[in-house]
């Protein structure tokens, strides 16, 4: 990566932030809707870990929500960083958890020493999105340092 990107990514702003916490929350509110989201294939190692939508959808739209309002309070409050930071590792982990399990199936057959099972769309999307929130806690943890009062 070249250190012009990593800077802009890095250094400047929240923009990481504000989408993989509006990822979560149109992940959730996609499976709120009406229809069975979780009948489709891909979601049938949610279905066999017994998850349904209401399971999937009450906490994720709860962690973006909270995450949402971090982001919009920021500079506001003292503690938004630790706040921002709490959720981008929260974030992370739940990005990590969504890509194994929609890999599921991939990874238990031999990943890439296999030709049996396709590897789904979401694995890849999510770990990148779970690499996001991690760049996002390390800013975050910058902006501590910054929040903290002067002796």
């Amino acid at each position: 990566m070249s250190k012009r990107i990593a800077f802009a990514i890095i250094e400047h702003g929240r923009a990481t932030e504000w989408l993989t916490s509006c990822v979560l929350l149109v992940f959730a509110i996609t499976l709120m809707v009406p229809g069975d989201t979780m009948g489709r294939a891909g979601f049938a190692p949610f279905r066999s870990m017994g998850f349904d939508e209401a399971m999937l959808s009450t906490p994720l739209a709860l962690i973006a929500s909270a995450r949402l309002a971090a982001l919009y309070i920021n500079g506001q409050w003292r503690r938004s960083p630790v706040m921002r930071a709490t959720g981008a590792v929260v974030g992370a982990t739940v990005f990590t958890m969504l890509a194994v399990t929609f890999g599921w199936a991939w990874l238990t057959a031999g990943a890439v020493f296999q030709n049996a099972v396709a590897l789904t769309t979401g694995f890849g999307t999510y770990l990148v999105l779970a690499a996001f929130d991690v760049l996002a806690a390390y800013r975050s943890g910058a902006d501590v340092r910054i929040a903290r009062p002067r002796a």
